[in-house]
């Protein structure tokens, strides 16, 4: 009989809601019929009501409870775990000596020089197990023991993906089946919800503010749908920090909040954050996985918005049986990111050690930050009494509503490229794209200050006009 692994928390609450809680969780899991041995989680433990599974099969979809691993891939992860006087017949890899490559180098920004030795030439230009490379592997979790706290890496994982975009692909394949409710952020990062779309979901939208998703419409709507024996949502999509679009940070307070009806609910949570290095605050927020002590957060990481978007380098971290799954996935599909890739991020985080990579991120915060202040300026300048905004904590974006005007499709689409200025339309951050949306988003990244103080000029130009032609229709 297989025994599953149920875990729960003593401290600050009522047996008795423990057990009944327990006892619906497990029926919903459908493993009542199977051994359960009960382990108490630590005292510490800023959650209470909690039961998980520890193979996480009541989440899986059925391609991801199918898939199985290539046995050509797991033997190459094998082979890399070899020496290298180990005699290898068996896989089917090119010889790097027919490769026209001799030596790879690369310069930073300070003038530091940083070349790959012979032995990580060779490594930079072969397969890779699907995981990605190992001795990357290990920094990145030096990376995360650092900034979310210790994880216990016996009962979590990290699979180095192709940016997290890749990652949150493989999670929304692993969990979502057709017609499945999800909840998500409105508005929320477009291509997110693209990847929702193929499965034609229940969207679950919660209303955003400048704290970011507001905590009380998630938990009625849990709640509605319960009383109403709704089908309930297995994920929830956020994008806690400097949101795309809204350019907001889920206040620590309300992710407890949030992690607290995830438990309640039993529903993961697909923690999107490759602007976590670019908020505005004094500190850094405490992310999910911080407070994860069940497993059902699978925390997406990125290098493209601190390092380089064209390295394509992300990781995904969570409960060691999602990130198996997401692997499998992997071997069948992209194989691995980049190897050179992986190699130059792994020379670099070296070269810079944890203090390093500390002062990097404070570099590019502090010149987001001033990108933003200078936006913030001439929007003020511009656009009052034109438009309502709330000041970004994060990220590259100003999350913009035009008074006045019910839809700015038009107004994005046609007047503002005619003035040779671009934003983008609201519509495209919302589950359905053709309804109006008063909004647009502003992006401080790329564009220079003059660049700015012209580009929102105009856009106050196109707002005048589309307004005028309203009145005189």
């Amino acid at each position: 009989m297989k025994t599953k692994t149920i875990k729960y928390c003593l401290a600050s609450c009522a047996v008795t809601n423990k057990l009944h809680f327990s006892i619906r969780v497990l029926s919903q899991m459908r493993c009542l019929s199977k051994t359960v041995s009960v382990v108490k989680c630590s005292t510490g433990c800023s959650v209470r009501n909690y039961v998980t599974e520890n193979d996480g099969s009541y989440f899986f979809n059925k391609m991801a409870a199918n898939r199985k691993p290539s046995e050509l891939r797991e033997i190459a992860t094998l082979v890399a775990k070899l020496p290298a006087s180990a005699i290898n017949l068996g896989v089917g890899y090119p010889d790097v000596n027919t490769f026209p490559f001799n030596g790879i180098s690369f310069e930073l920004v300070t003038g530091e020089c940083i070349k790959l030795s012979d032995k990580e030439l060779a490594v930079a230009l072969q397969y890779l197990p699907s995981l990605g490379y190992n001795l990357l592997l290990n920094k990145l979790k030096e990376i995360q023991d650092y900034f979310h706290g210790p994880q216990d890496w016996n009962t979590r994982g990290i699979l180095i993906t192709c940016g997290a975009q890749e990652g949150l692909s493989k999670s929304v394949d692993m969990f979502m089946q057709h017609g499945d409710p999800v909840i998500v952020p409105q508005p929320a990062y477009a291509q997110a919800l693209d990847l929702f779309r193929a499965y034609e979901p229940d969207f679950i939208r919660i209303s955003q503010d400048a704290n970011g998703v507001v905590v009380d419409e998630m938990q009625n709507a849990l709640k509605t749908r319960k009383l109403n024996n709704q089908p309930m949502p297995k994920v929830m999509y956020l994008n806690p920090t400097g949101s795309n679009p809204a350019g907001n940070v889920i206040a620590d307070s309300r992710k407890r909040e949030i992690y607290q009806l995830a438990c309640q609910y039993n529903i993961v949570i697909l923690e999107d954050d490759p602007y976590y290095f670019l908020n505005f605050l004094e500190k850094n927020p405490a992310s999910f996985l911080s407070m994860d002590t069940e497993g059902r957060v699978i925390r997406l990481d990125s290098f493209s918005k601190v390092m380089s978007s064209g390295l394509r380098l992300g990781f995904a971290t969570g409960s060691a049986s999602f990130i198996r799954k997401m692997e499998l996935a992997m071997q069948n599909s992209s194989l691995h990111p980049s190897s050179l890739s992986q190699i130059m991020a792994y020379k670099l985080l070296v070269q810079w050690g944890i203090e390093g990579l500390k002062l990097h991120f404070e570099r590019v915060k502090k010149y987001y930050r001033q990108k933003r202040d200078h936006m913030l300026r001439a929007v003020e300048q511009n656009l009052s009494g034109l438009a309502e905004w709330y000041e970004p904590t994060g990220g590259m974006f100003l999350w913009l509503k035009i008074k006045g005007l019910e839809d700015t499709r038009h107004l994005v689409t046609s007047t503002c490229l005619a003035k040779m200025v671009i934003f983008a339309p609201g519509f495209a951050f919302a589950t359905d794209t053709k309804k109006p949306s008063p909004y647009i988003r502003i992006s401080y990244s790329v564009a220079s200050t003059e660049e700015i103080d012209k580009g929102i000029a105009l856009l106050a130009e196109a707002i005048r006009e589309e307004l005028k032609s309203i009145k005189t229709q």
